[in-house]
């Protein structure tokens, strides 16, 4: 047995939107460094945890078209891609497209009551459905999952777009479950949704998160995660680290010239492939020459992202400023309870798919309603 377990590819992703063309690729990359290890490995079989494609980017007929390239690669190949849409593959085209993907015979579709043979290993799983969030979702899950009959004839594989209490303490989120919440007989828990590998097990049962293949933010905690998949083989589980852009996030302060001098150097010494958030808060006198150096790295193809403030920026909430960040909406909101919590963090999710369709000006629109509608 040779299997390739993958999960949030977010095919189609342009994060950061300043360097989106450049992204799109990024993401297709990696997608494809999947696809040939596969081919060269001759492996079984490629399982999905969800999200192929990414909700918030419209796919361009480019990236639609490589995609469909390489999904033809593995169809050649005798590889079967074995799929659960995530939440970000139940909304609008996206779905459209999958299920296209599907009539063309690229991909199949697990499902939770026929499983999906391959020799001896039999593979289950449940798509998100597109019309439930927040505590809807979560009450499908705990209803639905444990009821789920699995013939125990060999091998059994579970997609899951989510994942466990004990790999995931992100307890406001409906895609995180217990254990004892998950259909049974199951050797191989196939979980996703949550973007940093993690790896369980108990009593020979594996629950494997393998996180994304890309960085969908630009985070500290993005920073140093390794991105990759898991190769199962035999009884032998091991991550596959592939190769993706880094990512740095530089905080500095900048109270005198040498400063901005010391920030370029730091800058110079990354490589140019690298993509660099700049956050630095600055003495007003060496605004001019910190934005002219930034501009001259960016001339000079460093893939910069500056985020610039000065040092007496203060947070008013009656002038609503756009600068408030989400640790400052939770202490302002008083908020007394759990259930005040998930609440609160499934509003901005709908706040979120809402208003983000890819443009720079969505974010200020999201700030402004976020401020509006949680801060009133």
């Amino acid at each position: 047995m040779k299997i390739i377990h993958v999960s949030d590819t977010h095919l189609g992703c342009e994060i950061p939107v300043e360097y989106k063309e450049i992204r799109k690729k990024d993401f297709l990359f990696a997608f494809n460094q999947v696809v040939d290890f596969a081919i060269k490995e001759k492996v079984d079989a490629i399982i999905h945890s969800g999200d192929f494609f990414d909700t918030y980017f419209r796919i361009t007929s480019g990236v639609l078209e490589d995609v469909i390239d390489s999904l033809i690669k593995l169809k050649n190949n005798e590889i079967p891609i074995i799929f659960i849409k995530g939440n970000h593959d139940v909304r609008g085209h996206r779905q459209k497209v999958i299920n296209i993907l599907k009539k063309l015979g690229l991909v199949l579709e697990a499902n939770p009551k026929e499983p999906i043979k391959i020799k001896d290993i039999y593979i289950y799983g449940i798509s998100e459905p597109e019309n439930l969030s927040g505590n809807e979702l979560r009450e499908y899950y705990n209803k639905v999952l444990p009821n789920i009959k699995v013939e125990k004839d060999g091998y059994s594989i579970f997609l899951f777009h989510g994942s466990i209490d004990i790999l995931n303490d992100e307890f406001y989120d409906p895609r995180i479950i217990s254990v004892s919440s998950l259909p049974k007989n199951i050797d191989y828990y196939a979980l996703g949704h949550f973007h940093i590998p993690k790896k369980y097990i108990e009593n020979e049962k594996v629950f494997a998160l393998p996180g994304s293949t890309e960085r969908t933010e630009i985070s500290y905690r993005e920073q140093n995660t390794k991105k990759g998949f898991y190769l199962i083989k035999d009884d032998n589980i091991e991550f596959i680290e592939i190769k993706t852009r880094n990512i740095y996030i530089l905080e500095r302060f900048v109270e005198k010239e040498e400063d901005v001098y010391k920030i370029v150097d730091e800058v110079l010494r990354k490589s140019k492939e690298s993509i660099i958030k700049l956050r630095i808060k600055y003495k007003k006198d060496y605004y001019d020459i910190l934005k002219n150096k930034i501009d001259l790295l960016i001339k000079s193809d460093y893939y910069i992202i500056d985020d610039l403030y000065p040092e007496d920026e203060e947070i008013h909430l009656e002038e609503e400023t756009e600068e408030m960040i989400l640790e400052d909406i939770l202490n302002k909101s008083f908020l007394q309870n759990k259930k005040e919590i998930i609440d609160l963090f499934n509003k901005i999710k709908s706040i979120m798919e809402d208003y983000y369709i890819g443009k720079d000006t969505d974010i200020d629109k999201i700030r402004r309603t976020i401020l509006k509608e949680l801060l009133q």
